[in-house]
């Protein structure tokens, strides 16, 4: 299990809940950017208290080979959190995948900074948790991460029909699917 990883510029680490308190204020920096893509949250997730039980939550999820987010910080200010890079449902045996989500600071945007993010800990995840494919779904208006996957080789794969809830209504998402290259 990969703690740390380390970049040209950026820091990925996984963190435990001693660190709620800088999450919260990621979440509230760009929480009008994020709510325009991801699930509802319901309105105790901008609390500190919900964030530390998030934290003790996934940190155990790790342990435990289920979850893995690593918290992104640039090296020229390692106290900075700029984004996150999550696998999420790990499963083994016959169905060997996972999910991949990111998110960044509207702040660092553009700098390549989530593509340097996760071609670093997606080999862990082939590697060391031999995890065989790796999905992602991606709102159609949401350009930026649609390039984010291409780039990193993800395969369009279809469409998701009313696959997520966005702001209270289910959306359609792109579906899209990384195979390990590893033997």
């Amino acid at each position: 299990m990969s703690f740390k990883l380390t970049t040209n510029r950026l820091i990925l680490q996984i963190e435990d809940s001693s660190m709620a308190d800088e999450v919260l204020n990621f979440y509230l920096r760009n929480k009008e950017l994020f709510d325009r893509f991801e699930p509802t949250r319901p309105p105790q997730f901008y609390t500190l208290s919900f964030q530390t039980a998030c934290m003790d939550y996934e940190y155990d999820a790790i342990i435990k080979g289920k979850n893995m987010r690593y918290y992104v910080y640039l090296k020229d200010a390692p106290d900075t959190l700029i984004g996150t890079v999550n696998f999420s449902r790990m499963e083994h045996g016959p169905f060997s995948r996972t999910a991949i989500g990111y998110k960044f600071d509207a702040d660092y945007h553009g700098k390549g900074y989530a593509l340097e993010a996760c071609q670093a800990a997606i080999p862990v995840i082939f590697s060391n948790y031999k995890i065989h494919r790796i999905e992602a779904r991606v709102a159609p208006d949401n350009i930026p991460s649609i390039r984010l996957l291409e780039r990193l080789e993800f395969r369009y794969e279809g469409i998701e029909y009313q696959g997520v809830e966005v702001n209270g209504v289910f959306r359609d998402h792109y579906r899209y699917g990384l195979i390990s290259t590893i033997q």
